[in-house]
């Protein structure tokens, strides 16, 4: 089911941005700057991904970047092991709250709150008046299929149902809710809103260098896409959306520190660059 919604949709207008991404990220490298002078104008909500609570370092080098920019920047107050309904409702809060305080948000999420920042803007799109852009890093959009084998194989449902809540403090349905049925059907109750200026990070990697390599392995023999680790590059692509496409970068790499020699990319980098591109869209 890996691609199911570039087969299944209209297709709308998509801009391949990623040889502007990669003249952008040259500067950012040199110590240039890439940010337009609007961006202080604005806060960034920044929304972790799924185990990023239980991970140390995860998304502090993203945070740190855009401060070290001069940037207000906040982390959404989500439980990452939690439902998607839950967690909307923590987002549409804060881009309330936001509003009350005369402030337009740039959404920046990763991987599964990537997907939460678009099931928001979903949910409300009447919150759209609040967001100046979004900027979605690995993201699930369209199903992770490692979540969807995890969800509707008996033997590794049976075990994340025992285990999620005992090691995690965790809903197991969160793990079903980025499966590709789940996503089939939200998606379609819930297409995401056209006209957002919206940027997505869609990678791959295959690599024994990358400490997702088993995994990688995995999922370019079982369905066949090149894939991050956890998600396939076709599955982070958000409809509308200007797409950056690596062929270079595990999931990790956009929300953790590497260690040297393994990782290619910095994830202060990753972000100012995508949060540059973002905000070149109106």
């Amino acid at each position: 089911m890996a691609g199911w919604l570039k087969r299944a949709a209209v297709p709308l207008p998509q801009e391949d941005v990623t040889p502007r991404f990669r003249a952008l990220l040259a500067k950012v490298r040199e110590g240039e700057p890439v940010l337009p002078d609007e961006a202080k104008r604005h806060q960034y909500l920044l929304v972790r991904g799924m185990l990023g609570d239980e991970l140390p370092g995860y998304l502090l080098d993203n945070v740190q970047r855009l401060e070290r920019r001069g940037l207000d920047v906040r982390e959404a107050a989500v439980d990452t092991e939690g439902l998607l309904a839950d967690n909307v409702a923590v987002l549409r809060e804060a881009l309330l709250d936001a509003e009350h305080f005369g402030r337009t948000v740039v959404l920046v999420g990763h991987s599964k709150g990537g997907v939460e920042c678009t099931a928001t803007l979903a949910r409300y799109p009447e919150l759209r008046r609040v967001v100046r852009a979004v900027v979605t890093l690995q993201a699930p959009y369209g199903g992770s299929s490692i979540a969807h084998d995890l969800a509707t194989t008996p033997e590794l449902r049976r075990l994340i149902d025992f285990a999620f809540p005992l090691l995690f403090h965790g809903v197991s349905r969160s793990v079903e809710e980025l499966s590709y049925f789940q996503r089939q059907d939200f998606i379609r109750k819930h297409p995401y809103p056209a006209g957002i200026p919206t940027v997505s990070l869609a990678t791959s990697r295959l690599s024994r260098l990358s400490t997702l390599y088993p995994l990688q392995r995995y999922l370019h023999e079982r369905y066949g896409y090149q894939a991050d680790g956890m998600v396939t590059a076709v599955d982070a692509e958000v409809p509308g959306a200007r797409l950056v496409r690596l062929d270079d970068m595990d999931h990790a790499e956009a929300a953790l520190r590497g260690l040297p020699g393994l990782a290619r990319y910095h994830p202060g980098d990753v972000t100012e660059v995508m949060v540059a591109l973002a905000l070149e869209t109106r």
